[in-house]
């Protein structure tokens, strides 16, 4: 679980080519030996592992990956497990906090083992005037996954908090069809409103609005 004493500790990393968002959900298909291991040692002790996305850079060899992974990611809590076969697990986490990535090693098992520092959870902030279109739109979004039963293929944990800036703020962000590295972007913000006005942004100039609903 997640220390609030401590801003400092050591984690498993789970490098990935998606980015996850406190509250948002993970789905995980586990049968590399190195994440077998991993999430058998987070159910045991309780704790989380860190979710990190790899940004593709032509110029970083096989050698460096660890220097294409995102310098900001985020705490992951297992949720549901299922040991399908002895080698193959089916798991749900769900992100609990961002932190800074400071430097990474690769343990003799293949496992990142990565020395961070955690980031302030964002601030409970109510919808100004200016983000009310944007809130709409995810409550359209939820409404229209929640009518079509697909709640269960969808990045939202309960409750819903439609009325927070960060949170409206996070589930946009993964549902916008963007790079990887406009994802990690939104992901440093610390501050939730800039997130959301860098979001709505983006929603408008490119006229997202319509993609999103369909």
């Amino acid at each position: 679980m997640t220390d609030s004493t401590s801003t400092f500790r050591k984690i498993p990393l789970f490098p990935l080519g998606t980015v996850l968002f406190p509250d948002g959900v993970i789905a995980l298909k586990i049968f590399e030996a190195r994440y077998l291991d991993m999430i058998k040692q987070c159910l045991r002790e309780m704790t989380e592992f860190g979710v990190v996305s790899i940004i593709k850079n032509q110029d970083v060899s096989e050698e460096d990956v660890s220097l294409s992974f995102s310098k900001i990611g985020t705490l992951a809590q297992i949720e549901d497990f299922d040991p399908i076969q002895p080698a193959l697990y089916m798991t749900k986490s769900f992100g609990t906090q961002r932190f800074k990535l400071l430097n990474c090693k690769q343990e003799a098992s293949g496992l990142w083992i990565g020395e961070v520092t955690l980031l302030d959870n964002d601030p409970l902030t109510s919808i100004s005037q200016e983000h009310h279109k944007v809130a709409k739109l995810l409550d359209e979004i939820i409404s229209v996954i929640q009518s079509e039963n697909l709640l269960g293929d969808a990045p939202f944990k309960k409750p819903y908090k439609v009325d927070d800036c960060g949170w409206v703020s996070n589930r946009l962000a993964e549902l916008l069809p963007i790079s990887l590295a406009q994802k990690n972007h939104l992901l440093a913000q610390t501050n939730p409103r800039i997130r959301l006005d860098l979001i709505t942004e983006i929603i408008e100039d490119d006229d997202l609005r319509n993609p999103m609903m369909h």
